[in-house]
């Protein structure tokens, strides 16, 4: 055992010796006295500290911080997508009239004594007499004066638990769906749709709503009634709006997700039941679940994953029963992320006003842009892979002396030149 440990010294002795570490050398120079070798210690320690400390900084700005939020103000060379319009219908004449009086998606208002006798089955076919041709609800359409076919870019979203919607200049229907945009040579931001309502007179002027959303950000149950505007026949309703990009660098994206505190759209779950990430789709999936957890179903107005089934009418109340565990605002704070991109939306409507309509079963809805986006919010990297390594080399070389060849020294001095101890 005294063998092994003289011959362990031995070669960290030599080690030592002929590193190029600054100082170490003197802790086992046979030559210097023993104060020396003390001096040299303190010395050593101190300076090993001072550079432990400096690299537990970097390293800690380097996970707590690495991206920081600015503003600019170079609007002239943005490209901004136009924000996402949804049409939805929430309601159906035999949904009122047998279940529910307001929409089944708000997971409240059991008003009815039918639903207790209601199926599954009978549920989702009053849900599907909502939906009818995009092209008897959607008359013109024009963008910048420019008349475009309105059912090539309105279509159909996936369940969010609103009713029927359908969507244009959305991520949800895929990439090549962005279509619209504003920059600096876009002269307006004007988007008009002419609703008509001549073939369900009854469902459009009393459940069809009109929204104006980021092109991540879906009509759901937080957002519904705040966010909408009614159709009203014979009326015009102008929603003037403003609009602030959230622009990101490229090395964001190779930033982890904890540390950036948002999530790109890519970035979705293995077990996601949606092609991209958001934040909406997210609590949306969030609700989903929890509705299978607390009652084992899923609530019509929801789109139902391979391997879950739609509630009944008794299972309903279940859902309602647990609407405050199933749709909570805290749970969703902690489980989902917020979006790295997209548009942050202001609106200002008008009340709604007459206008030259072609008949009273037609409405019109006019969206127009008061300014170009003169600010946004650029998402940049503080601190990358490429500053840790210079940092932390800066340290090591200045309270060391040493370099990324200190490091071949190891095994070399300790595993192949073995033939200079005695």
């Amino acid at each position: 055992m005294w063998r092994a440990f003289v011959w362990c010294w031995k070669v960290m002795k030599q080690y030592l010796s002929n590193c190029n570490i600054h100082g170490v050398k003197y802790l086992v120079n046979d030559q210097l006295s023993y104060p020396e070798r003390l001096f040299w210690l303190v010395s050593c320690v101190a300076c090993w500290y001072g550079c432990a400390i400096m690299i537990h900084d970097v390293l800690r700005n380097y996970i707590e911080y690495p991206v920081a939020v600015t503003i600019e103000s170079m609007f002239l060379h943005w490209v901004t997508p136009y924000p996402t319009i949804a049409i939805c219908i929430s309601n159906s004449k035999t949904i009122k009239n047998n279940y529910f009086k307001r929409n089944p998606g708000m997971l409240g208002n059991f008003s009815n004594q039918k639903l207790l006798q209601a199926t599954s089955e009978e549920l989702l076919s009053a849900y599907e007499q909502m939906r009818f041709p995009c092209a008897d609800l959607l008359d013109m359409c024009t963008w910048n004066n420019r008349k475009f076919n309105c059912c090539s870019e309105f279509q159909e979203l996936q369940k969010t638990g609103i009713g029927y919607c359908l969507a244009m200049n959305t991520y949800h229907l895929g990439e090549d769906k962005l279509r619209y945009f504003i920059n600096g040579s876009t002269k307006y931001g004007d988007l008009v749709i002419d609703v008509y309502s001549g073939s369900k007179p009854e469902l459009v002027s009393t459940a069809v709503s009109v929204h104006m959303l980021n092109n991540l950000g879906l009509p759901m149950i937080d957002n519904f009634e705040m966010e909408q505007t009614v159709v009203k026949n014979g009326k015009m309703n102008r929603i003037e709006f403003t609009m602030y990009d959230m622009y990101n660098e490229p090395g964001v994206k190779y930033v982890a997700i904890e540390p950036r505190d948002c999530q790109f759209r890519h970035e979705k779950q293995r077990d996601s039941m949606f092609a991209i990430y958001s934040s909406d789709t997210c609590y949306l999936q969030m609700i989903i679940e929890r509705m299978v957890k607390f009652c084992g179903c899923v609530n019509f107005y929801y789109y139902a994953p391979k391997g879950t089934r739609v509630c009944n009418g008794t299972e309903m109340l279940c859902i309602i029963a647990n609407k405050s565990e199933i749709a909570s605002e805290d749970l969703r704070s902690k489980l989902c992320q917020p979006n790295c991109e997209g548009t942050a939306i202001y609106l200002n409507r008008w009340d709604p006003h007459d206008y030259d309509s072609p008949t009273k079963s037609h409405s019109r809805f006019h969206f127009t842009m008061l300014s170009h986006p003169t600010i946004r919010y650029r998402r940049y990297v503080v601190y990358d892979l490429l500053d840790v390594i210079v940092s932390v080399g800066s340290a090591v070389g200045l309270f060391m002396g040493a370099s990324i060849l200190s490091i071949f020294e190891i095994p070399y001095w300790l595993f192949i030149r073995r033939d200079k101890i005695r």
